[in-house]
């Protein structure tokens, strides 16, 4: 009797334990909102009811538009501002928001499409996010049309501080066709002040091309280990993925799209890499790593500006 008593204890305790044997999956999708504080956006788990696409938007949707429960965070939108429909085209989700939306301040505006881009970009099948308002697509601060967004047009995370975040449109080089030539590519982002904007221009261009007919010049595991300024000069220290891609350009492709990239868009006039902290290297057959590389416009492709 004493015995069956220990076995059938064993069993409750390891029922208990396990929950039936299974471990509680993770979720895999979040619902976002915003602080209490209106300084960042704060995500919870959610497990969605539908399951096709389209169904998911609409509750997704639906869920944006209510006045969560939650004590510690609020309505991603203001209480007057709520998404009217979407359509989906292309991979691109295009919002149609109404109320106030344009009336918000430009931070708060900022955390919401951070939001609403995190949120939709989860479902299958919508890589973009583009909002429109009852005055037309999307404009910044300056008049200019957002456009379509994804998840890289915010490159700190969304937990980021309200007040950090900037907006700003970069040129990137990157590869032609043949791979002995660059090509301007024009790309919006928000970023957050915390990061140098060097180092903003090095990981653009490490997510590569948007563009049709332009190629990568760094390898998509390109691991940045740091990226400092100091007296017009930026210093980008690599580890040896950049050495080991093997990227269809000729050597002077992917340091002059560095360089010129980030001569173009920063206040910096020389640009010298390092692997791993130290610049003695050549980097394929005879780009020495230790010199100071300037920016060099014939590289550029005949009419490509």
């Amino acid at each position: 009797m004493r015995r069956l008593l220990a076995v059938l204890a064993a069993l409750i305790l390891l029922t208990g334990c396990s929950g039936n044997g299974e471990t509680e999956a993770p979720s895999e999708y979040f619902m976002y909102y915003l602080s209490l504080e209106a300084n960042k956006v704060v995500e919870n788990a959610y497990e969605p009811e539908a399951s096709s696409g389209d169904e998911m938007i609409q509750e997704f949707v639906d869920r944006l538009n209510e006045t969560p429960e939650g004590e510690d965070y609020q309505r991603l939108m203001p209480k007057d501002v709520k998404i009217d429909s979407y359509s989906l085209e292309d991979s691109t989700l295009i919002l149609t928001i109404g109320g106030d939306y344009e009336q918000m301040e430009r931070p708060r505006e900022v955390l919401v499409r951070v939001g609403l881009v995190r949120a939709f970009t989860q479902i299958s099948g919508v890589d973009r996010v583009q909002i429109v308002t009852e005055n037309g697509e999307l404009k910044d601060s300056a008049g200019n049309v957002i456009g379509a967004m994804t998840r890289e047009s915010f490159v700190e995370n969304a937990g980021s501080e309200i007040n950090n975040y900037q907006y700003t449109t970069l040129t990137l080089y990157f590869a032609n066709e043949t791979g002995d030539k660059l090509v301007p590519e024009t790309r919006s982002v928000y970023y957050s002040t915390s990061v140098p904007l060097e180092r903003v221009v090095v990981e653009q261009l490490v997510k590569g091309p948007a563009e049709e007919g332009h190629y990568a010049v760094l390898p998509s595991d390109t691991n940045i280990l740091s990226v400092t300024t100091s007296e017009n000069i930026a210093y980008v220290n690599f580890d040896n993925t950049f050495m080991n891609g093997t990227m269809s350009v000729v050597q002077e492709i992917p340091i002059y799209a560095l360089v010129n990239s980030i001569t173009t868009n920063c206040p910096v006039q020389r640009v010298q890499f390092s692997i791993d902290g130290e610049s003695d290297v050549t980097f394929r057959e005879s780009m020495k790593l230790n010199q100071f590389y300037e920016r060099d416009l014939s590289y550029l492709e005949e009419n490509s500006e």
